[in-house]
């Protein structure tokens, strides 16, 4: 063997000795690190809360697209929020919100009939979504009738300006009233009024 043959050989032992560290050298390295700061731990542990919340309530994948319920699936209608009441099908973001709205401005539903008051729920949307819908009473919240100012009264879907008016004047006149059902017997309401009124006042 000639002598140039064997630096060949002798640089070519070198190469093969030398790969793993040039390897090393030109292969980025990504060392995991763990943060120990506070603020940026907790805003990691919010995030992933949030997203169990958003999962948990029909949210998937990466948009967070929501999934309707399925058949033999429930919603609880006084307690549901505009999210999960997305849930429902036939209802999106809009009707969502009036049904949220409308709900607060009753002091919840005492009957799932009254979803048909809310503006833009027709009585086919209305079948489909009844059988996926649980309706809590406990909720309902009676109306004030002695601590509510005229505006907060007339907002009420079942009292509007002219008897808001009624109830403000007499309680002015007369003081509180006893009983809020008491002014069912003082105002001159028609039969409608009064069976739609009458479970949102206290005994």
């Amino acid at each position: 063997m000639g002598r140039g043959e064997s630096l060949g050989l002798i640089g070519i032992s070198l190469i093969i000795l030398l790969m793993p560290w040039l390897r090393g050298l030109l292969t980025p390295r990504f060392v995991p690190m763990e943060s120990t700061d506070p603020t940026l731990l907790a805003t990691i542990h919010d995030l992933r809360k949030q997203e169990a919340k958003w999962r948990s309530r029909g949210w998937e994948g990466d948009s967070l697209k929501i999934v309707k319920l399925r058949p033999g699936q429930q919603l609880e209608l006084n307690s549901a929020d505009t999210l999960a009441l997305r849930r429902l099908r036939g209802v999106g973001a809009a009707t969502a919100r009036r049904i949220a709205d409308y709900r607060q401005r009753l002091g919840g539903f005492l009957r799932t009939e009254q979803l048909l008051e809310v503006y833009g729920m027709d009585s086919l949307t209305y079948e489909v979504v009844l059988k996926y819908l649980t309706l809590d009473t406990g909720f309902v919240k009676p109306l004030d009738v002695n601590g509510m100012d005229l505006e907060g009264l007339a907002d009420h879907p079942y009292v509007g300006w002219n008897l808001a008016k009624k109830i403000v004047a007499y309680r002015r006149q007369n003081g509180p009233y006893t009983r809020g059902v008491d002014l069912l017997k003082i105002l001159a309401l028609d039969s409608l009024d009064r069976y739609r009124l009458a479970p949102y006042l206290a005994r």
